[in-house]
């Protein structure tokens, strides 16, 4: 399951994970059906959060997020990848690097 990020202290918090992966949906007033069964198959190896953009706007800003939903993967407080609009090859690329941590 997503643990919902409701301020930037609960953002910064966190990304500052040591040693696993975060995964950040960022979405814009519904979050994606399916996003917690995904969340569940890497539970135990990452960390996953979501947020509403529409409610944090300084936040999509600060992120540049551009498309939602929006996939932000941190790993030791570093974004090391960003997926606007979270397509299917792009989301199986971030699966696969997050599985072999």
């Amino acid at each position: 399951m997503h643990a919902d990020l409701n301020s930037k202290e609960d953002f910064d918090h966190a990304i500052k994970t040591e040693g696993k992966y975060v995964f950040i949906l960022a979405y814009d007033g519904d979050a994606p059906p399916n996003a917690d069964e995904y969340a569940k198959k890497f539970e135990g190896k990452v960390d996953s959060y979501k947020f509403d953009v529409a409610k944090a706007p300084k936040a999509k800003e600060i992120h540049g997020i551009t498309a939602t939903p929006c996939a932000l993967i941190f790993k030791d407080g570093k974004l090391v990848k960003k997926v606007a609009g979270m397509q299917p090859a792009e989301m199986k690329e971030v699966g696969q690097m997050m599985m072999s941590s």
